[in-house]
């Protein structure tokens, strides 16, 4: 979100446009949106990626139904809510399955352990990373040019790769011994 007190027009975000009623909820709501990022997914950064996603959503919903939406704080923390208990889902999901590979590896012997710590380490990662560049990396892992999640999140593929090898760089210096 941007980081003015007052947006008196529209502007877009990497989520989609949000209007200005919408932008005002949710800097009324960051205090609180920030306090619940840390208590589910123990990172703030997430929380605020999340609240302008919400946001984005909360906009296009006022587009398409007007008069619809009453409570237009409690309908933006209500989706950011949503959101953030489908990333912390997501996160458990991976470590659960993190640990169904770790218990097989254990049952057959299979594996070496710097395989094993190689997954560790990726998954540490994922979880450093924000949610834009989790996006991009999981789309990679599966296969994905970045030609296509240019097309896929709308930008071009050079901004993001140059946003994701940016943010990956700064990963690196932040774990460096």
């Amino acid at each position: 979100m941007t980081n003015q007190h007052e947006v008196a027009t529209a502007y877009i975000d990497e989520w989609g446009a949000i209007a200005p009623e919408v932008h005002r909820a949710a800097m009324g709501l960051r205090e609180q949106a920030e306090k619940y990022a840390r208590m589910t997914l123990r990172n703030e950064d997430a929380g605020h990626t999340l609240l302008a996603k919400a946001s984005a959503i909360v906009t296009r919903a006022l587009e398409d139904q007007p008069g619809g939406i009453t409570n237009l704080s409690a309908y933006l923390f209500q989706t950011y809510k949503r959101l953030a208990l489908d990333e912390l889902e997501k996160e458990k999901s991976r470590e659960r399955i993190l640990a169904n590979r770790a218990g097989e590896i254990a049952q057959t012997g299979r594996a070496d352990s710097a395989e094993l710590d190689q997954q560790i380490l990726v998954e540490e990662l994922r979880k450093r990373m924000d949610e834009r560049t989790r996006q991009v990396f999981d789309l990679l892992v599966l296969g994905h040019t970045f030609e296509e999640i240019g097309l896929m999140l709308g930008k071009s593929s050079r901004a993001v790769r140059n946003n994701y090898y940016d943010h990956i760089d700064r990963l690196k210096k932040e774990i460096a011994y």
